[in-house]
């Protein structure tokens, strides 16, 4: 592009230097100048042009808007993940969702219901040697959800393949990114534990599979192992669906690597890494 093609470009941004869009807030660490910049090397990377220059003037205040919630997102960040411009960045959130959110078709229902079977008045699956032996947690170690969420996975597994099973609940406390061992946790934080370690060994001796994902942190991801705050990245609204091809561990902290569908400038080419137990991805 030469610089007859950028010298109107070029003017126009020097005159948002003192211009910015009503209710326009910078980064306090930018100045108006550098957002301005910032803008016009946007532009040119991402080869936008816009219809008129009120256009212009509304993509630069989405462009502004997108600087904060990036910031946000860095200042939260509990992986390596950057967080900054990237091709979307003078997308409305709007218009983010509705090119790249993938709600389930209208004709898809949830399954009804099974019919409640006939049950008989007693049950006791200690009877059936489907439970192992009581073991204790200790008077200082609170670890009650790991223990049951233990005692739970040994009870199903027994039922299901007529395996009996000893499992390590040391292993679940021990766990650096799931509860905080002995000083409490959710029996959830156990059983995604034990989730995560089967989709890693399905991964390597099976292939890559799909997962669901919060896209909302995704909008403004360039690179690292990203773990946003859950409020960011709520697990209950996913809405986009990428394919997981791998896991690994930098330092001790385990990650999941994801082949996105957004093209190549986005992201780090297909090693997208996502926090091994992101409640993103």
């Amino acid at each position: 592009m030469g610089p007859g093609v950028l010298s109107p470009c070029l003017l126009l941004l020097g005159v948002w230097v003192y211009a910015l869009p009503a209710g326009s807030v910078l980064p306090p660490e930018l100045s108006k100048a550098e957002v301005t910049g910032m803008f016009k090397d946007f532009m040119i990377q991402f080869n936008r042009t816009y219809r008129s220059p009120a256009e212009q003037r509304r993509r630069f205040g989405i462009f502004t808007r997108s600087l904060l919630a990036a910031r946000r997102l860095q200042e939260t960040e509990l992986g390596t993940g950057q967080y900054g411009v990237t091709r979307f960045s003078d997308w409305t959130d709007e218009e983010f969702r509705g090119m790249f959110w993938s709600p389930p078709p209208r004709t898809m229902h949830q399954d009804p219901r099974r019919p409640r079977k006939k049950f008989p008045k007693s049950c006791d699956w200690r009877k059936a040697g489907a439970v192992t032996a009581v073991k204790n947690q200790g008077q200082e170690c609170h670890s009650c959800w790991a223990f049951a969420a233990v005692a739970n996975i040994e009870s199903l597994w027994n039922i299901h393949f007529h395996q009996p099973r000893n499992l390590s609940v040391q292993e679940v406390l021990d766990c650096s990114w799931c509860g905080v061992g002995c000083n409490g946790g959710y029996v959830w934080d156990a059983f995604t534990t034990v989730l995560n370690k089967e989709i890693a060994a399905h991964i390597a001796t099976e292939g890559p599979i799909t997962v669901t994902l919060n896209s909302t942190a995704m909008k403004h991801y360039k690179k690292g192992i990203s773990q946003p705050l859950v409020k960011n990245c709520n697990p209950d609204q996913v809405d986009h669906v990428a394919l997981l091809v791998g896991y690994g561990n930098v330092k001790g902290r385990q990650y999941w690597v994801i082949k996105n569908s957004w093209g190549e400038d986005w992201g780090e080419k297909v090693q997208t890494p996502f926090q091994f137990d992101a409640k993103a991805e």
